[in-house]
């Protein structure tokens, strides 16, 4: 039995990062999730729309969906694997261990057949559905599973996913579809972090052979396999003939995914016929699509778009400078201006409706353009005016409100603003991985506080873009983590929740709402938690 964390694709043994924390996973984000637009909402017109989820579709034909960005990677260690941008394509090409369902929030099985704690949940016992093949016909075992996670693990790849799996202390495979999990510290949730952010494993044989050029080549056990990728136009997928599913499925033969950034001329090219669907997170798309007659799923999660502040960088180390931002700008002015007010305008990364937080729980200040400028005049006071950059990515949506925050500071005095549009790949380097900014456009979504929140405010995460760091925070995290009783997780992030608003470490001020839509001739599609298209369920009306 294999108990040595490895950095296991290329068999060379490796160790967890010194002092490394438990983290668990919703967006989750693990990490946050980066994306393009903005949080949507929708209407009463929901109940009215049919929905064909459950409908067998036919076999055959090419499916054409609409994407936002390129990726970066299609390996899930170098892709926003827990982000609606990246994860469908992901799904196509891995499949799933486990995925939130939408309506319930629960961990749904997939190729892991379950996922059990131990009592005190230090560890957890993984099962595989037996018998399981990557397309390359090696298998699909708990080998595997531990060869895909000791990467995440290994410091010189520096995975997305680094923060998440540092809740994993040992793996041992115990034989072929029976996984040993030790965390560092016990996790009542431990089973969310692997829905979220830890569900696409790769064939290890694949990857050895060429770990350089895995990323554009991917080998997976998924119901599609890879065939082309013309950068920043489409990525071209097709039927996965050993599929373990069986022949039945999926039920397209093709699949490709189109890149097209502007969401106007993306639901336009739905409409039209130029494409079948898109999952979106535009706001005014819900909208309009239904406007349009398309079949149209939404979901409400944590998080949002959001003004994100480098907290260890000047000018926004001092938190008045970001007190003062929060407080000189108004979620519902970004609503009318950006998106028609077809928004979700919130002051707060928790739902209106959430069970975690207390009822009435906010996370920003609310607008006080005296008590901003008070705040600006006492910087100024001494010596230390508010001048910064802020950094966004290259879209519509983003320059609209980007001019808002630019013009209504700078309605006040002793502040300046700079708007810096950068291409996403650029984006993604400074913000995401090199934390080289000042204050940036950041959206997330999280399908669970687990372990979305941990990895997005520990003070020791690597996905901690916002490099804030706050012991009652620390302290509150740990307590929801490791309790099973909801009263105590409540408590818990309800006080998260406070220190955010007393701290003011970003500003959400759209709320976390995912909407898939598609055409007519769709049938099958279900939209995850996080935004994810099951691809092995979606295909074309018979």
């Amino acid at each position: 039995m294999d108990t040595t964390r490895r950095n296991p694709l290329s068999d060379e043994p490796s160790r967890a990062p010194a002092g490394a924390r438990a983290f668990r996973t919703v967006v989750p984000a693990v990490a946050a999730c980066l994306v393009l637009g903005a949080c949507g909402g929708g209407d009463d017109k929901a109940a009215k729309t049919p929905d064909t989820s459950t409908v067998a579709p036919k076999g055959g034909g090419t499916l054409t969906v609409a994407m936002a960005s390129d990726m970066r990677s299609m390996d899930p260690f170098g892709a926003l694997s827990n982000s609606y941008t990246d994860n469908t394509r992901l799904n196509a090409v891995y499949d799933s261990l486990f995925w939130h369902e939408a309506k319930t929030g629960k961990v749904m099985p997939q190729i892991g057949e379950s996922l059990i704690p131990d009592p005190g949940n230090a560890s957890w016992t993984l099962k595989l559905k037996p018998n399981v093949k990557f397309s390359d016909g090696t298998p699909y075992d708990a080998a595997a599973v531990k060869a895909t996670w000791d990467e995440h693990a290994a410091p010189a790849r520096k995975s997305y996913q680094a923060g998440t799996i540092a809740a994993v202390k040992a793996t041992e495979v115990v034989d072929p579809t029976t996984l040993k999990i030790t965390l560092t510290g016990p996790n009542a949730n431990f089973d969310h972090i692997v829905a979220s952010n830890l569900s696409f494993i790769v064939s290890p044989t694949a990857y050895r052979k060429d770990p350089a050029g895995f990323a554009r080549n991917p080998v997976g056990a998924g119901p599609y396999t890879f065939k082309e990728w013309t950068n920043g136009d489409h990525m071209t997928f097709v039927k996965n003939p050993g599929y373990w599913q069986g022949a039945g499925k999926p039920y397209a033969d093709t699949v490709v995914f189109k890149i097209i950034q502007d969401s106007t001329q993306a639901l336009e090219t739905v409409f039209s016929g130029g494409a079948d669907l898109k999952v979106s997170v535009n706001a005014e798309d819900p909208v309009k699509a239904k406007q349009k007659g398309l079949e149209t799923k939404t979901v409400t999660i944590i998080g949002g778009e959001s003004l994100y502040f480098n907290n260890k960088r000047a000018p926004f180390d001092d938190v008045r400078a970001r007190r003062a931002v929060q407080l000189a700008l108004d979620a519902n002015e970004v609503n009318k201006i950006s998106f028609s007010g077809n928004g979700t305008p919130t002051h707060s990364i928790f739902p209106p409706d959430s069970p975690l937080v207390e009822p009435g729980t906010e996370t920003v200040q609310r607008t006080d353009r005296a008590e901003a400028q008070r705040l600006l005049n006492e910087l100024a006071a001494e010596g230390k005016p508010l001048n910064f950059t802020y950094s966004i990515p290259q879209n519509a949506n983003a320059q609209r409100t980007a001019e808002y925050i630019m013009t209504s500071l700078q309605g006040l005095k002793n502040v300046s603003v700079k708007i810096a549009p950068m291409p996403i790949a650029a984006f993604q380097t400074d913000i995401v991985i090199n934390k080289n900014y000042q204050a940036a456009m950041f959206s997330y979504y999280l399908s669970d506080a687990e372990p979305g929140l941990y990895v997005n405010l520990y003070s020791t995460s690597p996905n901690n873009y916002l490099l804030y760091a706050n012991p009652t925070v620390d302290q509150n995290l740990d307590k929801a983590r490791t309790t099973n009783d909801p009263a105590q997780r409540k408590a818990a992030y309800t006080a998260v929740a406070a220190q955010l608003k007393q701290d003011a470490p970003l500003w959400t001020y759209q709320s976390s709402v995912v909407t898939g839509f598609h055409r007519s001739t769709v049938v099958g599609m279900v939209l995850t938690n996080d935004g994810m298209v099951l691809m092995d369920r979606i295909g074309l009306k018979g």
